[in-house]
């Protein structure tokens, strides 16, 4: 909060009222849970089954420091969306990931991270227009958030709504340009149009982020296979 404060005093940068009460407000006063819940999303970030596994247990450890951690449930409920949706199509997973994001949002409604969450459970569960109120509320309170730039690319997706899985994975790009795998999503979507040129540079462009990620992660499977 400090840190962020002296920087738009030194810019100059007029903040908001919304801006200035985020940076107000504590997630959670407990730095053992707010701990647990940073490696939690290292971890999950990795995209593997073990590792997305493992991060469910750090932000279930959050949750016994501190019950009332908004953001670790909304940690929990991706990760179980996650191993639904790319690892195992288990129900218990999904009706786990629907209670979670219900629980996040129920205990901080203005949490872009939390409707995010909400809404990937409920594209998994096929409420489809309620996941797509979830991605619209979780961008209404912060555009930039990646997660809901590409799950809402691929919700547009399964969809068939081409030209809005376009623009989501675009603008997932935009907030995260080191990300490797909404350019070789859209890639697909390109070709599937004709569009070939935009096709392959979107592809070069993964190509290159996947290359660099794995210069670090060479085991990552995600990005080998992708």
């Amino acid at each position: 909060e400090q840190i962020a404060r002296h920087v738009a005093e030194e810019l100059e940068v007029t903040l908001s009222p919304h801006e200035k009460a985020a940076l107000e407000k504590k997630p959670t006063s407990n730095t053992e849970a707010y701990d647990f819940y940073l490696r939690g999303r290292s971890f999950y970030y990795r995209y593997g089954p073990r590792d997305v596994s493992y991060a469910t247990e750090l932000f279930t450890r959050a949750i016994e420091r501190d019950g009332t951690f908004a953001l670790a449930f909304a940690g929990l409920a991706a990760c179980w969306s996650y191993l639904y949706l790319y690892s195992e199509r288990n129900p218990t997973l999904l009706e786990h990931a629907d209670w979670a994001s219900a629980k996040a949002v129920e205990l901080d409604p203005e949490s872009a991270q939390a409707h995010a969450s909400r809404a990937v459970a409920l594209s998994a569960l096929g409420r489809d227009q309620e996941a797509t109120a979830a991605f619209e509320n979780a961008l209404r309170l912060d555009g930039d958030l990646f997660e809901a730039h590409y799950f809402y690319a691929r919700h547009a997706f399964v969809r068939g709504e081409q030209e809005t899985a376009i623009r989501r994975y675009e603008e997932a790009m935009r907030v995260r340009p080191e990300d490797y795998q909404a350019p070789l999503l859209v890639g697909q979507i390109y070709d599937d149009l004709g569009r070939a040129e935009q096709a392959r540079a979107s592809r070069l462009k993964g190509i290159a982020a996947a290359e660099q990620h794995l210069a670090l992660n060479p085991d990552d499977a995600r990005a080998l296979y992708m």
